[in-house]
């Protein structure tokens, strides 16, 4: 064999050699592939998975920590709670709110502070949620933000983005029942005291220790996002807050409760005063009370509570003295306790109701029957020539 045979020989096992190894490396790259992507995925889907599995490939080692600022931070991410949160559900890839990071090593992080950090991320969520970064501009929390505190919450103080499930329910557009439990657990991250207050009350003991779907959470009288200051103007619609639960017949049926609370309160002095109030100076301070000054706000109890129930005649005269110094058990007892009177409840009341609503009719009606019969004998007697004496 010649030495020009020989090195054709050479170069055509090369050239075999090198097909071999490229078939080897796209049939392993098909397979890692695959590794990543689900059956049924697209495309777009298939970068996604194989985008987030790169990231929790390190993210996903229990107790990684990462400093920044003077905070060490844990950074691990749970695939499993990741996969069933709202974002994961939905396909959503690490890089669209971790936009800055595009390798490894990652770039440092600008913020001074971990609190800087948080702030910053936090407007990330603007982007799929407009509307709701919207009502945030307007609410307290964003107002106190605005006057220097740090305190103030951003969206990830109260929805972790790697574990946050839906909150409502697609058919019904409401919170699900066990967001609705959660709800106090998260606002007690910052009022602590209130949720401790709330725990304690009728409303706060029926969702949490009872599991009542009835019973308000924070964000039923607070709002959600565009949460307000309690100033006079909030405390002026309590009563329209208030009545939207206990004026349901359905839902009051229940307990047994009346469902006359705002006819019955808007019909007294103090209801009406209010009621002025609201419609014509709402910024105006009115020592009249509302709902909240009797029954309080987040510790209300059971009306029937030995300490604090307005049904128990030593607590209620405490409450209506709170106003009136003077008042005694007499005073208090005048109040109906939200009910239109009835042979049940005030029958007193609702018998005398009874005999003037019989009298009044029947005296009036008596006397126009009266004045119209002697018009009608004048006349007669007038044509006869009779003269009336």
């Amino acid at each position: 064999m010649t030495g020009r045979t020989q090195n054709i020989l050479k170069i055509g096992l090369l050239i075999g050699l090198t097909l071999v190894l490229t078939s080897l490396v796209v049939v392993s790259g098909q397979a890692a592939g695959k590794a990543f992507t689900a059956p049924g995925h697209s495309q777009s889907e298939q970068a996604f998975a194989m985008d987030n599995a790169t990231c929790l490939s390190c993210h996903s080692k229990p107790n990684s920590t990462a400093s920044i600022g003077d905070t060490t931070v844990s950074i691990t991410i749970d695939p499993e709670k990741f996969g069933a949160s709202v974002h994961g559900a939905k396909g959503m890839a690490c890089s669209t709110c971790h936009s800055d990071i595009s390798g490894f090593p990652h770039p440092p992080v600008e913020a001074a502070t971990y609190r800087e950090y948080m702030v910053s991320g936090s407007q990330n969520c603007q982007q799929c949620h407009a509307d709701q970064f919207s009502d945030l501009k307007d609410s307290i929390h964003k107002s106190v933000a605005e006057g220097g505190s740090e305190q103030s919450p951003v969206c990830t103080d109260c929805h972790n983005p790697h574990t946050q499930t839906r909150l409502r329910d697609v058919t019904t557009g409401k919170a699900m029942e066990e967001e609705r439990e959660n709800i106090p657990l998260t606002c007690a991250k910052c009022h602590n005291a209130i949720y401790g207050e709330y725990l304690d009350s009728v409303h706060g003991a029926g969702l949490l220790t009872e599991g009542n779907p009835d019973s308000p959470t924070c964000t039923d009288c607070h709002g959600v996002h565009s949460i307000q200051s309690i100033d006079n103007t909030f405390r002026l619609r309590s009563p329209q807050l208030c009545a939207s639960c206990h004026t349901d017949e359905d839902m009051m049926a229940k307990y047994g409760l009346s469902t006359a609370v705002m006819d019955t309160y808007v019909a007294d002095f103090h209801g009406t005063t209010v009621t002025i109030f609201e419609r014509t100076a709402p910024d105006q301070v009115t020592n009249t009370p509302v709902c909240v000054d009797c029954h309080g706000f987040h510790d209300i109890k059971s009306t029937s509570d030995p300490e604090k129930g307005i049904q128990v005649k030593e607590n209620l005269v405490k409450t209506c003295q709170k106003c009136h110094p003077d008042a005694d058990e007499s005073f208090s007892a005048s109040w109906l306790s939200h009910y239109i009177p009835s042979p049940t409840k005030a029958p007193l009341v609702y018998y005398v109701n009874l005999f003037y609503k019989i009298l009044i009719p029947t005296v009036i009606g008596g006397m126009i029957i009266y004045v119209i019969t002697d018009i009608i004998r004048r006349q007669i007697d007038k044509r006869k020539g009779v003269k009336n004496s």
